[in-house]
């Protein structure tokens, strides 16, 4: 009978019932009724299929055992989830644009269709494994761009400080995640920590100036100012947007025309966008600060639906 099937409602309304199977999980239960969700890790960690029950609690469909009339909100569209599909790429250039962080451009043999905020897997000569990392470009722009930290032994790191160089060729999988820019014309609040600003610059950049949002802010906050980047490019969107630029720094000399702050503390210093009901929030950085952002925009008067996160994880 329906009224045991899991019911599984999408962002604008649409719902989903499917039978839960013994023994599997709710992600697993959908798959073999042939739906398609956004995962990826499958193992709980990445978060990328959570939901949220009736109490706003959060729950993990790929490890959360499937069961009769379970009930469960997603924050994201059904039309939004695509499958991921591989794509040979080649290294254009890359570079060094802070004490801590790379840029590498790079250039697709087939476009990859993805939405301002998702991330991919590439996988990088010499490297085991794949690395996760988020679009730093618009969709609209042919060459993509990824933001990589540089971590003292991180495998990444010594590739692009020893062997890497233009023409390397590697792949890319993707899209994946259900971080993406809403198309709403709420104010939108953006905070980022360290290269957590990788798909925040890629939903600002996907603005159109004609139809903004009447407000947008973004904190960007930084260990250090030396590890600061991208600040050139949030000075150009806010010449075309109504985006107010707060930068943070735990750390920072004389010259810094920022706070020295954490992010999270330099929410204070937001005066456009009001930290109310009505406005999205996007947050991106380590786990400690995204939880520590969601808890002050939530106790600011956020709806949990309208507060908007992904957790970096280096590897």
């Amino acid at each position: 009978m329906e009224r045991q099937h899991i019911r599984l409602t999408f962002s604008d309304g649409e719902a989903m019932h499917f039978p839960p199977v013994d023994g599997e999980t709710i992600l697993v239960s959908a798959e073999k009724a042939g739906n398609l969700l956004a995962s990826n890790c499958r193992e709980g960690t990445c978060r990328t299929c959570a939901a949220r029950d009736e109490n706003g609690d959060e729950v993990l469909l790929c490890v959360t055992p499937a069961g009769p009339g379970i009930s469960l909100a997603l924050p994201y569209r059904r039309t939004d989830v695509a499958p991921p599909t591989l794509r040979r790429a080649k290294i254009n250039a890359f570079s060094r644009v802070s004490r801590s962080v790379w840029e590498i451009r790079y250039r697709l043999q087939f476009p990859l269709p993805f939405l301002p905020g998702q991330y991919v897997e590439a996988h990088f000569p010499g490297i085991d494994g794949a690395r996760r990392f988020s679009i730093a470009n618009p969709p609209s722009q042919k060459e993509q761009v990824l933001h990589v930290r540089d971590l003292p032994d991180g495998a990444m790191s010594a590739y692009l400080t020893d062997r890497a160089k233009p023409e390397d060729a590697f792949t890319v999988r993707g899209p994946f995640g259900v971080f993406y820019l809403r198309s709403t014309a709420r104010p939108k609040l953006f905070v980022a920590g360290g290269t957590g600003l990788a798909p925040i610059v890629s939903m600002l950049s996907s603005i159109d100036p004609a139809s903004a949002p009447p407000a947008l802010a973004v904190v960007a906050g930084f260990a250090d100012a030396e590890d600061a980047y991208a600040l050139e490019a949030l000075r150009v969107l806010a010449q075309k947007l109504p985006l107010e630029v707060v930068l943070a720094a735990d750390r920072a000399g004389e010259g810094w025309p920022g706070v020295t702050a954490n992010p999270v503390a330099a929410l204070r210093e937001v005066a456009t966008v009001p930290l109310a009901r009505g406005t999205e929030a996007y947050l991106c950085g380590p786990p400690g600060m995204v939880a520590a952002a969601r808890r002050e925009l939530l106790a600011a008067g956020l709806d949990a639906a309208d507060v908007l996160n992904e957790e970096f994880v280096h590897g």
